[in-house]
């Protein structure tokens, strides 16, 4: 059966996928049954010769083989041992190994550490599993040491969100269930250096070494891009300059991918033919093919060995490796069954693959190529017949290069934009430079530094810099692309049912052109011999794609109901309101202050794409506090707001400065609003403004912390018969003012002040808004408590339901105007 190996590879991506969304408890029984049912069938219908028997047979085996594969680490988890039954059991001295590289920051240390055991008084208890341990930054451990520290440990956790980064399961595909944190020297030391073996230790000094020299022969950002390319760590590279990269269309340039490892490849089997063919001798008794592939298979390894060996340097070599093993054995015709057994080997050997972005960019860019390649490719270049020679070359070569772009742009694009929620319009034009330059000019010139290096450091220091003369030039280039107001656009999330009726409409596109193509030659597949089914196909999926768009269009704004959602921002708060007739509303973007992490790029923006919002037409700040502020910076930069509320409070930091920056250069309008504004009717829907009773525009330096939450903007949203009430960050004081304004505060929704702190939400508060449901926004395990169980027990007392962003994630609500539904993320007990 012709290509059987994807029949394999679906089964075994099926059965990784059921195991990853559906727990199987019983696993040692299915285990069982597979030895004793399975294998013996299998056996024994080969040689009975029934064949699809066998077949089937094996497919269900694999199958198998995917489902246990990605389950076994839930069956290890749940032995006794395990690090993930002391999370939350307080402090603990922890022994173990340091089995990955370092990340060191400027304001802390990341490791990543394989526990053997706990220390507990005089005796060991015996531990396994790996946590993240955070510890400040002056720790300078290694890979291999062996330390012990004092810690206690959380379970790793994510923002409840749809749509959301899971980043839980993330790290638990990586063997990472804990994470854990040091405070101070005291609390961590070693006890023995090299305790993971001293080959790999040894490599690692060489790589150190091999860093220091880049370091000292290139500038930034130059250096950080080389050491991507040949060392695989891309953590160093500015984040501008990612910026720049990926709004091109051209950041797979920056880590190493199947580009790379096909360049050394290619470089290495040219160098290695060129060499054999200089001997006239070794020309007439060897395959020159077969022993430069082989060459450039021990080429290629020593390549990955030094750029660290991670799972992504280790799939792409595998895929090179793959390949030359193909022309070694004079198997290289049928390139998609190679893809086949490459894609098997790494998901048996490493499942948890299938669902690294990676993973799947690499191989749906190889497919892509060795699929539309044949399709795009012209063998009539009479037109340049007349032409020189050597020009006639460099055309077909270009023309080769834009139409290996193009292909991998098709293929890569759906899942690009599904994961980045942007696409390149100048990807072909920026790739058309930027690969010759860096990837077959600076990068060669790397690995020859490589190779000198070892002997003679200046003149490795020479190639180094010459390859950073290229990639000098590359960035230049890519800098000029990218200012160009076009050269990237952003989309809300597709559905899974978008991207395949994409795929099939591309693929189906290039069957229909492949058959104008060679009209004269012999029809071979199914499709090609029933070229009305290939146009059926072509029009049923591009209808379906246009009515989706228009329906999800259509579906918004034709909407009469108000929905609103909590958003799991941790410690802080953000709310969205989507009116009717699909205007939206965003409350505070949540943040953590002296973070680097990104609030509104991490958390915010991906929930919101995969709502299909890319416009936000009033975002609302209700005081500059990091945990409300920090997240609107990346919504008000990268998406369309049309206008911002507040109450005319102003931060003296870099935060406040850096969010008032971006409203002015972007032109949206400011609203100061306070209790004297006019109520406000939006699409149906009556808002007010309760608090502060006066705008702030003018000076507010004089205001403290606590100032700041009692200023703070309260609002309350009004749709037919069901309110709800949003007081901030404001305490009792302020709450008490609102009681003795006589003002209509009651409401069915109360998202409770400050986080559920102690000081808001009082009784009376309470008892005078009346509501019938309370939704608290905070973290989980905060520092503060929040919230706190005074608070809980005052809604408690006045029998108001309780919902939770720490326990059930993000907090849907929808009303008609008469009716109320709520909907949690995570359903709570």
């Amino acid at each position: 059966m012709p290509r059987m190996l994807f029949f394999l590879l679906f089964a075994l991506i099926s059965g990784i996928i059921s195991g990853y969304y559906f727990t199987f408890p019983y696993f040692g029984y299915i285990l069982s049954a597979l030895v004793l049912f399975l294998l013996p069938a299998i056996f024994w219908s080969f040689i009975k010769k029934f064949n699809l028997l066998s077949l089937t047979l094996v497919i269900f085996l694999i199958f198998f083989v995917g489902f246990l594969n990605i389950e076994k680490t839930q069956y290890l988890i749940s032995k006794d041992n395990h690090i993930i039954h002391y999370v939350n059991s307080g402090k603990h001295v922890w022994e173990g190994v340091v089995v990955d590289n370092p990340v060191f920051e400027t304001d802390r240390t990341v490791l990543i550490v394989r526990c053997i055991r706990i220390v507990d008084r005089d005796s060991y208890i015996r531990v396994y599993g790996n946590i993240r341990l955070v510890a400040p930054p002056d720790i300078k451990f290694e890979y291999g040491d062996f330390i012990r520290f004092h810690s206690s440990i959380k379970k790793m956790s994510s923002f409840q969100n749809p749509g959301g980064f899971n980043y839980e399961r993330y790290m638990n595909l990586k063997n990472i269930y804990a994470s854990g944190f040091v405070s101070d020297d005291s609390q961590i030391i070693i006890l023995r250096n090299n305790a993971a073996g001293t080959a790999k230790a040894k490599l690692e000094k060489y790589r150190i070494n091999l860093k220091k020299l880049i370091y000292e022969n290139t500038t930034s950002p130059q250096r950080e891009i080389i050491e991507a390319m040949i060392l695989g760590n891309k953590r160093n590279i500015p984040s501008d300059i990612r910026e720049l990269f990926n709004k091109t269309g051209a950041a797979h340039l920056l880590a190493i991918s199947g580009l790379h490892v096909g360049m050394v490849a290619v470089a290495a089997f040219f160098l290695f033919s060129f060499l054999l063919k200089r001997s006239e001798y070794l020309l007439t008794r060897f395959n020159v093919v077969k022993i430069a592939s082989a060459g450039a298979f021990i080429f290629v390894l020593i390549y990955a060995f030094i750029a660290g060996m991670g799972i992504t340097v280790f799939r792409a070599t595998l895929m090179a490796l793959a390949f030359l093993i193909a022309l070694i054995f004079s198997r290289h015709k049928d390139i998609y069954n190679i893809l086949a057994v490459t894609a098997l080997f790494i998901l048996i050997f490493w499942p948890e693959a299938l669902f690294d972005v990676s993973f799947q960019l690499s191989f749906s860019a190889v497919l892509s190529i060795v699929y539309f390649i044949p399709r795009l490719s012209i063998n009539d270049y009479s037109l340049f017949a007349s032409w020189p020679k050597w020009i006639q070359t460099i055309i077909k070569k270009i023309y080769s290069l834009i139409i290996v772009c193009i292909a991998a742009t098709i293929g890569t694009m759906p899942l690009i934009v599904f994961y980045f929620n942007r696409a390149s319009s100048i990807a072909v034009l920026a790739n058309l430079v930027a690969v010759p330059l860096l990837g077959a000019i600076a990068l060669p010139l790397s690995l020859v530094f490589i190779i000198t290096s070892s002997f003679s450091p200046a003149i490795g220091g020479f190639f180094v810099k010459s390859a950073a003369l290229f990639i000098q030039m590359t960035i230049a280039y890519i800098d000029k692309l990218s200012s160009l107001p076009w050269s990237s656009f952003t989309f809300t999330r597709p559905t899974f049912p978008e991207i395949i009726a994409f795929y099939i409409f591309i693929i189906f596109l290039a069957q229909l052109l492949d058959l104008r193509k060679n009209k004269k030659t012999p029809r071979k597949n199914f499709f090609q011999k029933n070229p009305l089914l290939i146009k059926s196909i072509l029009i049923a999926s591009l209808l379906f794609l246009v009515f989706n768009f228009t329906f999800m269009i259509a579906r918004d704004r034709l909407s009469t109901d108000l929905r609103i959602t909590a958003i799991d921002v941790g410690q802080g708060s953000s709310v969205l309101v989507r009116l009717p007739k699909g205007k939206n509303i965003l409350i505070d973007g949540g943040g953590f202050p002296k973070s680097s992490f990104d609030m509104g790029k991490s958390v915010i923006a991906p929930f919101l794409y995969a709502q299909r919002i890319n416009t936000i037409h009033t975002v609302v700040l209700t005081h500059p506090h990091p945990d409300h502020l920090q997240g609107l910076i990346y919504i008000t930069e990268n998406f369309n707001v049309k206008e911002v509320w507040s109450s005319g409070q102003r931060s003296y930091d870099e935060m406040y400065r850096q969010w008032e920056e971006i409203v002015k250069q972007k032109k949206i309008r400011m609203n100061y609003l306070s209790a004297q504004s006019s109520p406000m009717e939006i699409n149906g829907v009556r808002i007010n403004i309760l608090w502060p009773l006066n705008t702030l525009e003018h000076d507010t330096s004089y205001l403290t912390k606590d100032d700041y939450n009692e200023t703070s903007l309260v609002m309350q949203i009004q749709y037919g018969r069901i309110g709800f009430l949003l007081p901030a960050d404001v305490s009792c004081d302020v709450e008490n003012k609102l009681i003795e304004s006589n003002r209509n505060i009651q409401s069915d929704v109360l998202f409770a002040g400050h986080h559920g702190s102690r000081y808001s939400s009082c009784s009376n508060f309470i008892e005078k808004v009346g509501c019938r449901w309370v939704i608290f926004s905070a973290g989980r395990d905060n520092v503060f408590r929040h919230p706190h169980k005074e608070t809980l027990g005052r809604f408690t007392d006045f029998q108001v339901k309780i919902l939770r962003t720490d326990e059930s994630g993000a907090i849907k609500i929808s009303t008609d105007g008469t009716n109320l539904y709520i909907k949690p993320y995570i359903k709570t007990k």
